[in-house]
């Protein structure tokens, strides 16, 4: 019964750290992914509101380092306050028919605070 559970506990404890790191010119077919990259242009100001809508929030997010390589979001669930243009996200889907359609709920803004050493780029615009 012990090893069991301990068996069960490993599974779902490593569950999150299976699935694939990828910007959005390493996906493919429908396994799924954290996609990760940054909010492109276009992205609707009323996030959080179209989030909870049925059609869901689109947005399409680019690769880090080559913003041509990019793909459109579709999203349902609660938007971070930090979500703009610019910011960089991770989201968990699977690549359906070109659009990267996100589970629910699992959209994360990082801050970029943590991530540079450039001052300029731990400045905040509200």
């Amino acid at each position: 019964m012990a090893v069991a559970l301990g068996g069960w506990l490993a599974w779902t404890s490593l569950g999150g750290a299976l699935e694939t790191y990828a910007g959005p010119g390493e996906l493919s077919g429908d396994k799924t992914y954290r996609l990760n990259g940054t909010v492109a242009p276009g992205a609707p100001a009323d996030a959080a509101e179209r989030a909870r809508s049925a059609e869901g929030l689109r947005f399409t997010v680019v690769d880090k380092e080559n913003d041509r390589r990019r793909v459109d979001v579709v999203y349902r669930g609660s938007v971070p306050d930090q979500f703009k243009v610019g910011r960089e996200v991770v989201i968990t889907g699977a690549l359906r028919d070109g659009t990267f359609v996100a589970e629910s709920d699992s959209l994360v803004t990082l801050c970029p605070s943590k991530f540079s050493d450039r001052p300029e780029d731990t400045a905040t615009d509200t």
